[in-house]
C-alpha cells in the first residue's frame, strides 16, 4: 500500500499544471465538503446603525472574518450566539425558522460554490486584493488629490528612508510599530501577525523604515510574491500613534515601496488584502493610491492548492427592510462570471470607487431586480 502511494504520488508530481489543477481542486473540494458536511451555526440578533429596527445574521462555520462583517452590518462586534449544526442540505433548503435571517453567510469551496449560487446565494471573496501597475513614471501613480496631500505633508516635514537588513530591526519593527498599529486601527477586530510569520517574510523579503532625523517612524514590509510582484505585507509606525497618520508617513512609505519596485525592476506592487465592502476604509485608501481591484483566483504553490476557501455565500433577504437598509449602508464586492462587481440596495457611490467603474467592474442596484438576482 505504501509503495502504491508512493507511486500515484510521483504521477501527480509528473502530471502537467493543467491536468494537475483540476484533478487537485476537485479532490480537496470533496474532502472539505465531506469533512464539513454538517456546519454549526450562529446567530446575531441587534439593532442595526440606521436606527430603522434590529436585524438578523446567520453565521455558519467559524471563520474569523465574520467580526469584521459584524462591525460593518451593525456597527460594533456582537458575539454570535450558537444555534446547533445543520447539513449542507437543510441550509439549501432553508426550511428550517431558526435559520431565518435577513442575512446569513456559509463558506464555500469549488464544488459547493455553483450549487449555492444556483439558489440564488450571491458568491463573495473573504478578501479583495489591490495592485499598483508600474508601467509609468510615479508621479503618474498617485492621482487622487487626498494622497497627493499627505505627500505634500510629508515632503515638508521631510522623512528620510532606507532599507533595513538586521534582524534587531525587524524584532522592533514588530514589537513597536507593527503589533500597537493593528491594535490601535482595528481593535477587537484585530488579526495579530504571527512572529514567526514577520520573520519569515523578513528573510525573503525587504523592509524599508521611515525616519525623521536620527528617530525611526514607522516602516513597510515588503515580499516577495512573484518575479515580477512585490507585495505589501505589513506596515506599521511608532507605538501605533495616530499623529503620524495625519503627517503622511503611510502615504510617504506606500510611495516609497512603489519607487523602490520599480528601481528594482518589478512590475507590480500588491498593495494586500481588504475586506469586500465597497466603502471600507483600508480598500478606499488604497484606491486613493492609485490600485487597481484584482479578481480573486486560485493558485496553486508549492504543490499546494491555496484559496479553495476563499469565497463565502451570502444569502440575502431582500424582501426585508432591514436587509435593504444594510446594502445601502454597505455595498458588496461579488465574484460572478470570473468578474468582481458591486451590489447594493440604493446606494451611494463611493467618489474613490468611480475610477474602478470606469475600468469595467459593474455597479448594481439589487432594488432594480430584487426577485430575479
Amino acid at each position: 500500500m505504501h509503495s502504491l502511494k508512493s507511486l500515484l504520488r510521483e504521477l501527480h508530481a509528473a502530471l502537467p499544471a493543467n491536468f494537475r489543477y483540476p484533478i487537485d481542486v476537485a479532490t480537496i473540494s470533496i474532502q472539505d465538503t465531506l469533512q464539513n458536511w454538517s456546519i454549526p451555526a450562529y446567530r446575531i440578533h441587534a439593532p442595526i446603525p440606521s436606527n430603522e429596527g434590529e436585524g438578523t445574521i446567520i453565521y455558519y462555520g467559524n471563520k474569523p472574518q465574520y467580526a469584521s462583517w459584524t462591525h460593518k452590518l451593525l456597527g460594533h462586534v456582537i458575539e454570535p450566539l450558537p444555534v446547533g449544526k445543520f447539513s449542507l442540505l437543510q441550509i439549501l433548503r432553508g426550511r428550517n425558522k431558526t435559520l431565518a435571517a435577513d442575512i446569513s453567510l456559509c463558506p464555500l469551496n469549488p464544488l459547493t460554490l455553483p450549487l449555492y449560487a444556483s439558489r440564488g446565494w450571491h458568491i463573495i471573496p473573504l478578501f479583495v486584493n489591490c495592485r499598483i501597475n508600474l508601467n509609468k513614471p510615479i508621479t503618474e501613480i498617485i492621482t487622487s488629490k487626498g494622497a497627493k496631500d499627505d505627500l505634500r505633508i510629508a515632503r515638508r516635514i521631510g522623512y528620510q528612508f532606507t532599507l533595513l537588513r538586521n534582524d534587531k530591526a525587524i524584532h522592533e519593527f514588530f514589537h513597536q510599530m507593527l503589533i500597537p498599529t493593528v491594535k490601535t486601527r482595528h481593535e477587537d477586530r484585530a488579526f495579530l501577525s504571527k512572529w514567526e510569520n514577520i520573520e519569515h517574510t523578513y528573510q525573503n523579503g525587504f523592509l524599508i523604515g521611515a525616519y525623521l532625523g536620527d528617530h525611526w517612524i514607522g516602516a513597510i514590509l515588503l515580499a516577495l510574491e512573484s518575479a515580477d510582484t512585490v507585495r505589501i505585507a505589513n506596515i506599521g509606525w511608532r507605538n501605533g500613534d495616530i499623529t503620524w497618520l495625519k503627517k503622511g508617513v503611510v502615504t510617504a512609505l506606500y510611495n516609497q515601496s512603489f519607487i523602490w519596485a520599480q528601481e528594482n525592476n518589478f512590475k507590480y506592487v500588491n498593495l494586500g488584502s481588504s475586506n469586500p465592502f465597497v466603502n471600507d476604509g483600508p480598500l478606499n485608501f488604497k484606491l486613493k493610491l492609485g490600485a487597481n481591484l484584482v479578481t480573486p483566483d486560485s493558485e496553486i504553490e508549492h504543490g499546494q492548492t491555496h484559496m479553495m476557501n476563499y469565497f463565502v455565500g451570502i444569502k440575502i433577504n431582500l424582501a426585508s427592510p432591514i436587509a435593504q437598509s444594510m446594502l445601502a449602508s454597505t455595498p458588496l464586492l461579488e465574484y460572478r462570471e470570473n468578474k468582481l462587481r458591486a451590489i447594493g440596495w440604493n446606494a451611494e457611490i463611493p467618489p474613490l470607487f468611480r475610477r474602478q467603474i470606469d475600468l469595467g467592474i459593474e455597479w448594481i442596484n439589487l432594488a432594480d431586480a430584487p426577485t430575479t438576482d
